[in-house]
């Protein structure tokens, strides 16, 4: 789910890029409302119709770019109980179809520990069981820093270093990771 980037003229170009097998791709552009097909965009309110989708394509991940756009109407993102009510849904449905969920979201202005960088509730990262943050490579601003801000499953894992290439047959970027 992308509310951000275009299908055509930025993710599959993307997706080229990084060799994936766009077989094994779906993007959620709606929300069925009638027989003709209308459509209305998507909420994190349709877990069932995003678990019928799941289920249906044998999906093992799910992404959501950014969190705040498909937030259903009414939910506060800088309530806790808002945010918590939401995101427990979606826990529920990857627990029950072995389906990872990544969730993505702007930082906010502010300075100071990552964990708290996220734009919305705190509660946002504390119902995830891992939250990662990307920042510039202080010694390199043409590298980025895929570094880990919590984690409850496992020791936190080292940061991953990567930068953005030209993919001259795209005209898109791609990511080439490094290590640090």
């Amino acid at each position: 789910m992308s509310a951000e980037d275009g299908l055509a003229d930025t993710i599959r170009p993307r997706l080229d890029a990084a060799n994936a097998d766009v077989s094994r791709v779906v993007a959620v552009q709606g929300v069925p409302i009638d027989d003709e097909g209308t459509l209305r965009p998507p909420t994190l309110a349709d877990v069932e119709q995003l678990r019928t989708l799941v289920t249906g394509t044998h999906a093992r991940l799910v992404i959501i770019d950014v969190l705040m756009a498909y937030l259903p109407t009414g939910t506060d993102a800088h309530k806790d109980q808002d945010v918590r009510r939401v995101l427990a849904r979606l826990a529920a449905l990857a627990e029950s179809t072995s389906c990872s969920i990544l969730l993505l979201r702007h930082l906010n202005k502010g300075n100071g520990d990552p964990l708290y960088r996220g734009g919305g509730s705190i509660g946002i990262v504390g119902a995830a069981r891992a939250g990662m943050i990307v920042a510039t490579d202080p010694d390199n601003a043409d590298q980025r820093v895929l570094a880990s801000v919590k984690n409850n499953l496992a020791p936190k894992p080292p940061s991953l270093l990567y930068q953005l290439v030209p993919d001259d047959l795209r005209g898109v970027p791609r990511v080439q990771w490094g290590w640090l």
